[in-house]
Order: C-alpha cells, then structure tokens, then sequence
C-alpha cells in the first residue's frame, strides 16, 4: 500500500468505528425498549460485540496511520445525532431502521466489498474482518425480523418505516459522497456501496422496488 492509500483507509476504519460506537450505544438502549427475554439477550450480545468492533477498528486505524486523528464525516454525526434523538424518544422503530437496517447493511456492505481489495493491497485483520462481518449479517437479521414482527402486530405503519428507511438513506449517500476519496483511494467507487445497501433490502424495503409493488398491488 502506498502511503496515501494507508491514510484513506485509516481515515475508512475511523469513520467505521464511529458507526460502531452509534451500535454500541444504541443496541443498549433497545434491549430497556424491549420486553421479550429472547431480543434482549441478543441485543446485549449485540452491543457486547459492536463494542470490540470499535477497538478493532481503531486499532486498524492507529496501526495503518499512527499518532493521526480523523474527523468524523459531517453526514456520519448528523446519522448519530437523527439516531440518539430517536433513541431520546423511546422510539425503537425509528432505530432498529437506523441502526439495524441501514447502517448495519452499510457495514455488511462495506466489509463484504472491501474485503478482497484489503486482501489484495495486503491489509492485515483478514479472519477479524470475516468475523465482523457474519456478525454483521446476524444484526441485520434481527432488526429485520423486529421490525417485520411490529408491522404485523401493528406496533407501526408500513408508510412510516417506509419515511424512515428513505431518510437515512439519504443520510448515507451524503456520507458516501463525503468519503468518496476514500474510497477513490482503493479503487472503489464509493456510489456502489449504497446501490448495494438498496439493492439488499427486502422489496417492501426498497424504493424502487416497492413503488412497483404499490402499483401492480393497485392495478389488481
């Protein structure tokens, strides 16, 4: 790796563990929100393993660029600040499309692209990485499977999540956009990653494809 290509990627693994603090935080908070033995034991494992994800990635930070401090992308706090205000509000739908839907598909597809680039330019962390990111997927999982089980049991409006899942996502094409260098860096195109966030979310989930729906749904 280049030495240019070292301090991108420290500025990626820092910006990763600032998501993974948010998760932290915020997997704590939902397992007070939930009733059900099941979900909390999983949500306090959850905040356990988000919490050595942020050491390892700011180990993998001071490790590619030692003694340097990156800021955080300006659209990653406006994330963290929608986030902690929901969590502020008890409003446990509102997070779980946050943190488990959005930011964790985000990571998923991060850790799942990256991967072989990292491995190519010889970026070390290779089984930690793999270990991330079927965690990741497990987080994913869950939130998913909440939030289906709310919408079933009219806890919340499919029209509302629908609000949610659109904002934040907005809020990560702007954070994309801001660490597109980054990405740029690795030879990546920082675009792609939220493509592939959109593209892996369930079709009731996902803009377009739930437009498409909404319309065949009307014409029968």
């Amino acid at each position: 790796m280049t030495p240019a290509q070292k301090t991108q990627t420290a500025r990626l693994f820092a910006a990763l563990e600032y998501g993974e603090r948010l998760a932290h935080d915020c997997a704590r908070r939902q397992a007070s929100l939930l009733d059900d033995r099941r979900a909390q034991r999983f949500l306090q494992t959850q905040a356990r393993q988000e919490s050595a994800h942020a050491l390892l990635f700011r180990g993998a930070a001071d490790w590619l660029a030692p003694k340097q401090w990156f800021t955080t992308p300006p659209a990653l706090r406006d994330f963290g600040n929608s986030l902690q205000r929901a969590l502020s509000r008890n409003d446990l739908t509102e997070s779980l499309v946050a943190s488990q839907i959005v930011l964790e598909g985000l990571g998923e597809q991060i850790l799942t692209r990256l991967n072989h680039g990292m491995d190519n330019h010889g970026i070390g962390f290779s089984r930690q990485r793999k270990l991330l990111l079927r965690q990741e997927q497990g987080h994913y999982a869950f939130g998913l499977r909440t939030l289906e089980q709310r919408l079933q049991t009219e806890y919340t409006r499919i029209e509302h999540v629908h609000e949610l899942a659109d904002g934040y996502i907005r809020l990560i094409q702007r954070i994309s956009a801001e660490m597109a260098d980054v990405f740029a860096a690795l030879d990546e195109n920082a675009a792609d990653y939220t493509d592939g966030l959109i593209a892996g979310l369930p079709a009731w989930l996902d803009p377009s494809r739930r437009t498409a729906l909404s319309a065949n749904s009307d014409s029968v």
